[in-house]
């Protein structure tokens, strides 16, 4: 049965038409499909966003804010983002757009107003996909920009629905999958070892230079850098089967692949103007069975460098959410719960508030980013430290994969547990948040603990 099938001049032509079958399986053979050679998967909640090509792209750096759709192109100078942003998205000549895109975390530098990161990059990107998926409570909603494109789109659709479910799955798609995700994972390096004795000073440093009182808290990283190339769609799907994120994401834009399975969000907004977001701070692993898992949890709510570095992050953020909602909207409607990610768990707590007249997702973005849980306190010196201590630019890691759409609608992920790859040279990173009372040795354990949720996943090419 299909329905909901238009196609209007200057407008997406659209089909919505029921589907089966894992959702994961259509996004990594979506990904692996040759559809386009840009795209971005984002999983949020249940829902499935699978953007595929460029209809329009708005890049946005230091210097100049561009926004690139069909044949017209048109660039001011860079303002704030959230103002860039939001003038840019307003001239985009679409009806019901959706834009995918990404934020660097060197974005920070730029709205703190600090000296720039070498080299200069687009700090952020958003694209309205040429071919776009929406897997939602067994509907598939299919929309491209041009009638044969969207042919095309549906004829794929139904091409890898029948790789799906043909034979219980052992089409021959699906059994390539699988066979690689079988016989091709990756050795990673000893990451009780990779980096950690450079990483071990920058924590006594750090350590040294809160109790100076410089600032309270700061979260600091290291690379992890892998032998061979990636295969990331395998590698996403194999991932992300044993995992718990909050959100995971598959993309590829200007030649830079990632994926992962983030364990908190940036910011959620919804269309009517409320705004949230979920800091994570304080971590132990899960441990070998439920016992062990138990008498951990319990050691991690019990531990005061733990709590008081969870409590400082939802201070923070408390404080940011207000600089844009309404007067007495803010407020903390979960507190410290934990959170089961993978091979870890996680103090948590939620925010949350109602934005203020004049203010739009974007200045909430704005106000939260970078996420303090990868920061620090306060942000702006932390990010002097970590420029200082961490030996390049951090890029994507510890930014943000998102969606957002015509109606103010903003889903922000913050990029943790994920891999990285780029003209073949492939790479993790991982970082834990430094207070006074951290040593070297638990902090490096802590980062090996995270990055297990996607070092045991990872699928070479």
């Amino acid at each position: 049965m299909n329905t909901n099938t238009v196609c209007p001049q200057q407008a997406f032509c659209e089909k919505t038409l029921p589907f089966q079958g894992d959702p994961l399986l259509y996004a990594g053979l979506f990904a692996e499909s040759g559809l386009a050679e840009d795209y971005l998967v984002y999983e949020r909640g249940g829902e499935w966003f699978l953007g595929f090509g460029v209809a329009a792209r708005l890049r946005f750096n230091v210097q100049t804010t561009t926004l690139e759709a069909g044949e017209q192109v048109f660039s001011w100078p860079s303002g704030t983002a959230a103002d860039s942003v939001h003038r840019a998205l307003r001239s985009l000549p679409l009806d019901k757009w959706r834009v995918y895109g990404i934020a660097h975390f060197e974005l920070a530098r730029h709205t703190y107003h600090l000296e720039a990161a070498e080299p200069v990059h687009d700090l952020l990107q958003l694209f309205v996909p040429a071919y776009e998926v929406h897997l939602k409570d067994n509907w598939a909603s299919l929309r491209a920009m041009e009638t044969a494109s969207f042919q095309r789109l549906v004829d794929l659709f139904e091409s890898i629905q029948q790789e799906i479910l043909r034979d219980n799955g052992r089409s021959q798609r699906v059994m390539d999958l699988e066979e690689r995700i079988r016989t091709r994972r990756l050795a990673v390096p000893d990451m009780r070892t990779c980096n950690t004795e450079i990483y071990g000073q920058a924590v006594t440093e750090a350590v040294r230079e809160i109790s100076s009182r410089n600032y309270k808290k700061v979260i600091l990283s290291r690379a992890i850098p892998l032998a061979r190339p990636i295969d990331m769609p395998a590698s996403y799907v194999a991932g992300r089967r044993p995992n718990t994120p909050a959100r995971s994401y598959l993309l590829k834009l200007d030649g830079l692949q990632a994926c992962g399975f983030s364990p908190e969000t940036v910011l959620e907004a919804d269309a009517d103007g409320w705004v949230s977001t979920r800091p994570l701070a304080g971590t132990r692993s899960m441990g070998a069975n439920e016992e062990e898992e138990c008498r951990l949890r319990d050691e991690l709510l019990n531990d005061t460098k733990e709590v008081h570095e969870h409590a400082v992050s939802v201070q923070l953020a408390f404080a940011e959410l207000c600089k844009v909602c309404r007067h007495g909207s803010v407020c903390v409607n979960d507190f410290m719960s934990v959170s089961r990610r993978n091979s870890v768990q996680h103090l948590a707590s939620r925010l949350k508030g109602q934005l203020a007249n004049g203010y739009t997702a974007w200045h909430a973005f704005d106000a939260l980013f970078p996420a303090v849980t990868a920061t620090g306190i306060p942000k702006k010196e932390s990010l002097a430290a970590i420029a200082r201590m961490e030996p390049c630019p951090r890029g994507l890691y510890a930014g943000c994969v998102m969606v957002a759409d015509h109606t103010g609608a903003l889903d922000a992920a913050l990029v943790l547990r994920s891999v990285y790859q780029q003209e073949r040279q492939a790479w993790m990173q991982v970082g834990a948040g430094i207070v006074e009372k951290s040593t070297p040795e638990r902090e490096i354990e802590e980062t090996c603990e995270k990055i297990s949720s996607v070092s045991r996943y990872l699928v070479h090419a």
